[in-house]
Parts: structure tokens; sequence; C-alpha cells
């Protein structure tokens, strides 16, 4: 039964989706396909052990069910999964399984490829926003109305200026991604501490085969974990967006006010008890879910200074933060989008 007010009422199916236990347990398993091809290639394993695995390596055969039971005993969620592939898996091809990989290879080129699905759904998000936003700018170019500092009265400007201000920083947003992508879709396979020993002479090749396949870069240098620093501007990108649309927000829900009275919304229906006003429950959830988003930069770049080579503090803030950052990001994108859409002047 659901808890959280996420699962409950704050997202989309779509983006949803990509954070559920099934969708990370089948990341994992891609990875551990993609490590075995790595292996095949070079000879270390038979090709019939990567074929073997590839075909094992499917949610539904390996059920979350399962991993759970397991992990339950074992209380280590990586491991369960290797444990539950080798038990549907034929011959010695169990043998072979992250062969020499440690557990944080495949967690973090997993979340990796999670990523890349979810960035390019928020991708799709700012680009249907910034749609939106161009064609209220071609709509109300010569609309005049009046600026406002301070609260009060300025200077005459136009509704084609104000909406072409949120229209450019969007678009900030979107180059902003552009660069994010380089930094945030890597992956590794360097083994314990990264030194890629248990790999011997063939590290290097097996970690560029294995991100060949996955199609993700191999990361220069690596600890036992990718470097967090990468995640943390992730976050951040988050909640820049997230600004930018309460910015956009709390101006169309000020320009709604009886004493200004300039725009409304189109989606809105009048209350059951005051039948002049309307309630700005969009508006206000957008506000209220940007304060959210914003809340969690700061325990990823905390999740940056990790002790020596590494420890375990930055993995329970990203269980955390990483799904939550994007799930509602994408939601407040989304609902911004429909309440431009429906604006009137």
């Amino acid at each position: 039964m659901p808890v959280h007010p996420i699962e409950l009422r704050y997202h989309y199916p779509e983006m949803y989706a990509i954070f559920t236990e099934d969708e990370k347990l089948q990341s994992w398993l891609d990875v551990e396909t993609a490590l075995a091809w790595a292996h095949a290639e070079l000879g270390t394993i038979p090709k019939a052990i990567a074929e073997e695995i590839e075909m094992k390596a499917k949610v539904g055969i390996v059920k979350v069910e399962r991993v759970k039971e397991i992990e339950e005993k074992i209380e280590h969620d990586l491991l369960a999964m290797i444990y539950s592939l080798q038990e549907v898996c034929k011959g010695d091809a169990s043998n072979y399984i992250h062969l020499g990989a440690t557990s944080s290879d495949i967690e973090d080129t997993a979340l990796a490829l999670q990523l890349r699905r979810a960035m390019n759904i928020l991708e799709s998000d700012l680009k249907v926003l910034l749609k939106e936003l161009s064609d209220k700018v071609e709509q109300y170019r010569e609309t005049i109305c009046i600026s406002r500092t301070y609260w009060q009265h300025a200077l005459p400007m136009t509704y084609g200026m104000k909406f072409t201000f949120w229209a450019t920083e969007v678009s900030r947003h979107l180059d902003r991604f552009g660069e994010v992508r380089k930094r945030i879709l890597v992956g590794k396979i360097s083994g314990a501490i990264g030194t890629m020993a248990s790999f011997g002479e063939k590290g290097f090749d097996i970690q560029r085969l294995t991100m060949k396949r996955l199609e993700l870069e191999p990361a220069l240098i690596t600890n036992q974990i990718i470097q967090r620093d990468r995640h943390a501007e992730l976050q951040c990108l988050l909640a820049l967006i997230a600004s930018t649309i309460e910015k956009i927000s709390r101006e169309l829900g000020d320009l709604q006010r009886t004493e200004i009275a300039e725009l409304i919304e189109t989606t809105q229906i009048p209350r059951s008890t005051i039948l002049q006003k309307q309630n700005l429950s969009a508006i206000e959830t957008i506000c209220d879910l940007a304060r959210v988003i914003r809340g969690s930069v700061n325990a990823s770049l905390e999740s940056i200074a990790l002790e020596h080579e590494r420890d375990l503090s930055n993995s329970s803030v990203e269980r955390i933060n990483i799904p939550k950052g994007f799930i509602l990001t994408d939601y407040i994108l989304r609902q911004i989008t429909n309440i431009i859409k429906h604006l009137l002047l």
C-alpha cells in the first residue's frame, strides 16, 4: 500500500517507472550482461556463458521478490541480485557472473542507465514547455501591460517580453543538460578501490567494452565509486529548474490576484462556497514541491566528501533524493506547461 505522497499524488507514470524496483533490477542485470560480453570478447569466458547470462538476466526470470528474500538474509541487495541470477543460470554460467567486479561497478553504472532515461524525459518536458512559452511570446508580443518593481507600477512593457524572459531561461536549462550529460552518463568497471587489479592486464579493455555495449563513457578514473560531484551537479540542475518553475508560477499567481486580474487559468473551477474565487491549487503545489526539490541539494553536496576511497554515507541519500528529484521535477514541469497552455489574458 503506497504511503508517500509522491506515489499517491505527485508523479507521472513514465518517470515514476524508471525508479521502480523492477527497473533498478533490470539496470543491474543489463550491466552484468554487458560485463559478461566484454569478458567473452576478450576470451576470458566462453561466448556460450555470456549468451546464457544474457538470456537469464531479465526481470521475470530473476524476480524482485526472490532478490528481496535473499537480501533479508544477507543484508546486501547487489549480492542478492547475483545469487538470484546464479540460481537461474544453467551449467557453469553461475561461476562467471560478476567476474572481477565490485558492487559499485554494477550499481553506479546501472544508475547512469536510469539517469539517462530520466534526463531524456526532463529534456523533453523542457522542450514542450519552451514551445508553449514561445507560442505565448508570439501571441502576446504586442499586448501591453504595466511592469512592476518593488510591488509597484513601473513602466509599460509587453506580455511578449515577459514570456520571453521565461523562455530564454528554460532554454538555458536545456543547454545545462547538454553539459551535465557529459559528466553524468559515465560508468565504471574497475573493481575494488578502482585499481582494476582483479582484471589483470585486461582491465581497461573490459571497462571500455562494457561501456561500449551500454553506450556510456568510461569514467577516466575512479576509486571504489564514481565520484559524487557528478551527481551533486545534476541535483543542483534540478534545483535550478525547480526555481525557474516556481518563479514563473508565483508571477502567474500574483497576476491573477483580484486587484490585478490580468490573467486567468481556464483549467480552474470556482470554489463551492466563495463562487467568485478560484483556488490556484496547481500553482501552490508547484511552489511547495520546488522547495522540496531544492532541499535535496545540501545532502547531495555533502555526499561528495566521502571517507578515503569510499564509504556508504551517500547510499541512503541517493536512494531517496535521486528518484524524488526527478519524479517531482517532471511533475512540476508538466503542471506549469499545462497552466501556460490554458492561460488567457
